[in-house]
């Protein structure tokens, strides 16, 4: 039958990397939410050197429509 469309997001560049670093600085230290195991503290330590990185990645998500 039909192929379902596919939607894709226009997005800012600069506002995923600004809210990626922002998500980041509120989080609470000592506590780790994801199954990675990694502790926030950690992410808010090192969140200056993989706000880009990470950025990156949502990009690419939106860019395929991978929305994991």
């Amino acid at each position: 039958m039909g192929k379902t469309p596919v939607t894709r997001l226009q997005v800012n560049n600069d506002i995923i990397t600004e809210e990626m670093a922002r998500t980041i600085s509120r989080l609470l230290n000592n506590i780790a939410l994801g199954p990675d195991g990694i502790l926030n503290k950690a992410l808010k330590t090192y969140g200056p050197l993989i706000v880009p990185w990470l950025a990156d990645i949502a990009r690419a998500c939106f860019a395929i429509g991978y929305y994991p």
